[in-house]
Formats: C-alpha cells, structure tokens, sequence
C-alpha cells in the first residue's frame, strides 16, 4: 500500500502546482486584457508612422494618465468607469476618443496651426553709402533714377543734390555736370569702368546713355582708386548699364510732354544658356515743336531727332 501511495502523491503535487501556476498568471492576464495600448502619431500628408513622443493620455475626470514614449506608444489602465479618453499635446489639436471597451488604439495628432509660406524680401535704398571703403562712394540705384520721369543720364542726376546739372550753351541745349564747381573736364565719367565721356563728347556725351539702360551709378566724391586712371583725382562717376541675364525678357517705355518731347525706349532680352545672355536696347526721342513761352524770338528747347541703339 505504501509503494502504490507514491504515484499518487506525486499526481497530487503536480496538480497543485499546476493550479498555483494557474492563479498567479489569471491577475496578469485580467490586468493585460483591461488596458488600452496604442500609439500616438504626427499627423502627415503620407500618412507615415511618425510617433509623437511625450504626449499626454488620460481619462476624462480622473487622475489616471500616462505619457507616450520615444516612439509614440503608451499604456493605460481601463476602467468601466471612464470611457472618454484624452490625447493632447503642445502644438496639436486636443482629441477626445470614445472608449467603451480594452482594445489597441492608433491615433494621429493633427497640428493646432499651420504658418502658409513666409517670403522675406529685403528692399534697398534709393540712395546707398559706403562705410566700409577708403573712398567716399554713393550709390544711386534705379529707384532714385524713375524719380525723374525722363529721359538721358545727364538729366538723371537732377535729383540728386550732391550734383549740378547746368546748360552748357543756350546753342545746343545740351546738359553739362559739375561738382562742387569742377566742369566735366576735370571728372572722370565711366560706362561699365571704362571712360565715355572725353574731348569733344562732352557736349552731348552724357545724352547717349538712356535713363532706362542705367542700373545704378556709383558716385565717388573726392580721390578715386588709380585703378580708374589719373583723371580720378577729383570726382568720378560709374555707369552700371542693365544686365540682360536681370533685366526683364521686354520692357518698353514711353515718355511725352506738352512741349512736343516724345521718347520711346525697348529692352529685348534672352537667355542663350547658364552663362550667356544677350540684350537688345532701341532708344529714340525727338523735339519738333517749336516753344517760345516768354515770346523773345529765342526757342524754349531745342528741336532734336535721336536714335541709339546697343546690343549686349
């Protein structure tokens, strides 16, 4: 009898194991089942499975919350109790979820605002000036050049009070400049750095470039650079003429006044390639009115026809 009760302790002990095991996993899988898993996720155009880490989860009106993890997923216990479940965070839309019983949860956050595109365009003066130079140079741009409404580079610079514009002879009516008393002759007056008006140009030299090719002028008041010559000893002025690669593909412009002065300018540009462009400007203007305002048998302005054209 004793040898037959050793098997039968040994079934005993193996079924009470069997159930010891039994109760210690049952609270354990109770308690896996009565949670609610999922992941937290930026919402994205690709829908892709972007996890949104420290994200706040919690029951409506309790005290039970987590916080979602590195990659977006978080557990929390589940109560009957609740069944409204928040997910927030900083910069998203706040979303409540409807949770009547323990299942997993993939949910995407959508942001709270999104900025349209921000350009940033920065707008120079008219008038610029260098302070980090030896010399003394202003830079007038196109935008102090349309303040003049016409028409050639002499009368461009009538704006600016740094410089004088003068008749040169009643004959002509052509425009002479002066700086500080000093007559062309004595200025240097360059066109992309090299010298344009010399000699016998200088009646109707600064006439040949129009308002509208001009895309800044650089005025050196005092010494210049001997990099430009010697007859920069006093005053230089720099033409910079537009640039078919920044231009506009056409651009034309047209001018009139009540004294019979009528003035057409064009632009033509192309693009040839990455590095080549090419540009074709047609100035022309003319005076054919005769204006004697104060009756003295002398003409107000000079009667004149002028075509130019460039190509660059």
């Amino acid at each position: 009898m004793a040898h037959s009760s050793v098997p039968s302790t040994n079934v005993q002990y193996k079924q009470m194991r069997y159930i010891l095991i039994l109760f210690l996993w049952l609270p354990i899988s109770i308690t896996a089942q009565d949670a609610i898993r999922g992941m937290v996720m930026e919402a994205n155009t690709e829908n892709k499975h972007i996890g949104l880490a420290g994200a706040n989860v919690y029951w409506l009106n309790s005290q039970i919350g987590t916080m979602t993890k590195n990659d977006g997923t978080f557990s929390i216990p589940y109560t009957k109790e609740h069944n409204k479940l928040i997910v927030s965070f900083v910069g998203f839309k706040t979303d409540t979820l409807t949770i009547n019983e323990p299942k997993n949860i993939h949910h995407w956050l959508k942001p709270s605002n999104q900025l349209d595109e921000i350009v940033l365009e920065q707008k120079r003066d008219a008038v610029q000036k260098t302070f980090f130079s030896a010399q003394n140079v202003v830079t007038v741009n196109s935008a102090e050049l349309l303040k003049a409404a016409c028409c050639n580079l002499s009368e461009s610079f009538e704006t600016n009070p740094a410089i004088d514009v003068n008749f040169n002879d009643a004959l002509t009516g052509t425009k002479q400049i002066q700086m500080l008393g000093l007559t062309s002759p004595y200025l240097l007056i360059t066109q992309e750095n090299i010298p344009m008006v010399r000699g016998a140009s200088q009646v109707y030299g600064l006439t040949f470039t129009p308002g509208t090719w001009v895309e800044s002028i650089q005025i050196t008041k005092g010494a210049g650079s001997v990099v430009n010559g010697y007859e920069s000893s006093s005053w230089q002025i720099k033409t910079e003429l537009q640039k078919p690669s920044t231009d506009y593909p056409i651009f034309i412009n047209g001018y009139a006044n009540l004294n019979g002065r009528l003035e057409l300018n064009t632009h033509i540009n192309r693009k040839l390639s990455d590095k080549w462009s090419t540009g074709f400007y047609v100035h022309g203007n003319r005076r054919d009115v005769e204006v004697d305002n104060n009756d003295d048998g002398f003409l107000d302005e000079h009667l004149a026809k002028k075509k130019i054209i460039a190509n660059s």
